[in-house]
């Protein structure tokens, strides 16, 4: 875990805002039940708090369905049907070699 500010706030402490302490009559801490996903907050003006630590994989993941997706092609020179990564260009026909462009498609 790795928190940050969203506005660059410099206190770099941070409050844990879901969860849930108890406390006797006296307000001696009895246990701490977090949440299912903890959220915190910049002390100092209130935002809830990045955690850049999970930045990586969800760069990784995004990468991994991009790869997944794929998009059918016809071979302009054998006709043949194939599939190739969705943004890949050229691609490659596997039948006979030809190499093309081939527009980028949203999808």
């Amino acid at each position: 875990m790795f928190l940050a500010c969203p506005n660059r706030c410099s206190t770099n402490r941070f409050e844990l805002w879901n969860a849930s302490v108890f406390v006797d009559t006296l307000g001696r801490y009895l246990e701490y039940r977090p949440a299912e996903s903890p959220l915190y907050r910049c002390t100092q003006c209130g935002s809830p708090a990045v955690d850049l630590g999970e930045v990586p994989n969800a760069m990784q993941a995004e990468h991994e369905r991009e790869l997944e997706r794929v998009s059918d092609y016809a071979c302009p020179a054998c006709e043949t049907l194939f599939t190739a990564p969705l943004g890949q260009s050229p691609v490659v026909c596997p039948a006979c070699g030809q190499t093309f462009p081939v527009s980028q498609q949203t999808g």
